[in-house]
């Protein structure tokens, strides 16, 4: 009996390698059809992915980036719902979704979204500089500088998050303090900062 227990579950998971090999083949055909711009196939590839697992986190969430370019709201919508239904522990969908409500106009909730991928992974520079750029549209400077200033800690070398941290600070009437911490980049030696310092600081 033990030794047939043992046989089935080996044949159980060697059935699943197989299956499981088969899904990321396919979605990475998806990812190839999609960086080539041929977005019905890309659709296609993860809606096959799906079909052969219909709680693949990624073949959702891709899927729901597909759409997402086409402009097909509804559709990117469900999917990322379905890739946080999956997995609610993951950042990525979150974000992605975040990215969404800043295209359906719900720029609250779009902070919501990354603030919720912010609690998944607060380690990811993207994800407070797309916060920030929420919370500057929605009129809250000081939440937006805190962000830029969490990007720029993460990424020194980020131009962006410096001369959004600049341009947000500058709304604030705190133009100067923004420009000081440019030039304390600038001075180790910051390319980039350097960049930054030229093309907003000394304008």
């Amino acid at each position: 009996m033990n030794q047939l227990l043992s046989i089935t579950l080996a044949l159980f998971l060697s059935l699943t390698t197989v299956a499981n090999n088969e899904i990321s083949e396919i979605l990475e055909d998806g990812k190839l059809s999609e960086m080539s711009g041929d977005y019905t196939s890309a659709i296609s590839q993860y809606k096959k992915a799906i079909k052969l697992d219909e709680n693949n986190y990624n073949a959702h969430l891709f899927l729901g980036n597909v759409y997402h370019i086409q402009n097909d709201y509804v559709n990117s919508l469900i999917q990322y719902n379905a890739s946080i239904f999956i997995d609610s522990k993951k950042a990525d969908a979150y974000f992605y979704r975040g990215n969404l409500q800043i295209d359906l106009g719900s720029t609250f909730g779009a902070v919501n979204d990354y603030s919720r991928a912010i609690e998944k992974d607060p380690n990811v520079m993207q994800y407070y500089m797309c916060r920030g750029f929420a919370h500057s549209n929605m009129g809250d400077f000081h939440n937006a500088v805190d962000d830029y200033s969490i990007a720029i800690q993460l990424d020194p070398q980020s131009a962006t998050s410096y001369y959004s941290m600049g341009k947000v600070q500058g709304m604030i009437s705190d133009f100067m303090l923004a420009c000081d911490k440019i030039i304390e980049i600038k001075d180790t030696g910051s390319v980039r900062a350097e960049t930054v310092h030229m093309n907003f600081c000394l304008i």
